[in-house]
């Protein structure tokens, strides 16, 4: 799966999650540790694999499920106040969804040896190559995955807005936003 198709399954299931669990659609900052999240795998695993050649696959060690198991682990265990487990919490759905989505192409093509990943170093992952990061998205074509990814990816956007665009709008709006709720008291105070 792309960046960009990590990030809107990411958002979704964390939308989901946050109207379940707290009633109401994502906001602050938990959206951007939820975008980090989507994310973190593919930062450690491909420049450690196609620029620094490190590791065998660009997936394999952020993309084991020790390293997903150790590193949240680590979080909860040094961040206790709520608004931090709430980072946390936002940051583990995206990580998680980015294991899931990776398996999703694998199990569709019943590629389950491209699996492996998920138990590295316990289980061989395929070779890796060098190659830089403009070379791998010049070389895109689009198969019905990737296609698949950008209209969940519009879709997601859609939604995203219709939640109010949490995250940019409590990053850029926050002091508008509070100021507009004490107008809104004062005016109802005068009447």
């Amino acid at each position: 799966m792309l960046p960009w198709g990590h990030a809107a399954v990411g958002y979704l299931l964390y939308s989901l999650y946050s109207r379940w669990r707290l009633g109401r659609p994502p906001i602050g900052l938990t959206v951007f540790a939820l975008g980090f999240g989507t994310q973190f795998p593919d930062l450690i695993d491909k420049p450690l694999t196609w620029t620094i050649p490190l590791l065998p696959y660009g997936r394999s060690l952020a993309h084991s499920l020790f390293s997903f198991v150790l590193i949240l682990f680590v979080l909860r265990i040094l961040f206790r106040y709520p608004d931090q487990r709430a980072l946390t919490t936002a940051f583990g759905i995206g990580y998680g969804t980015h294991l899931i989505g990776d398996g999703l192409g694998p199990v569709l093509h019943g590629d389950y040896f491209a699996l492996g990943y998920l138990l590295w170093p316990l289980t061989d992952v395929p070779e890796g190559h060098s190659r830089s990061f403009i070379e791998f998205f010049l070389s895109l074509e689009p198969t019905p995955m990737m296609l698949f990814g950008v209209a969940l990816s519009v879709f997601t956007l859609l939604l995203w807005v219709y939640d109010g665009m949490p995250g940019i709008k409590d990053l850029f709006f926050s002091s508008h936003s509070s100021f507009d709720s004490t107008s809104a008291e004062d005016t109802q105070a005068q009447k």
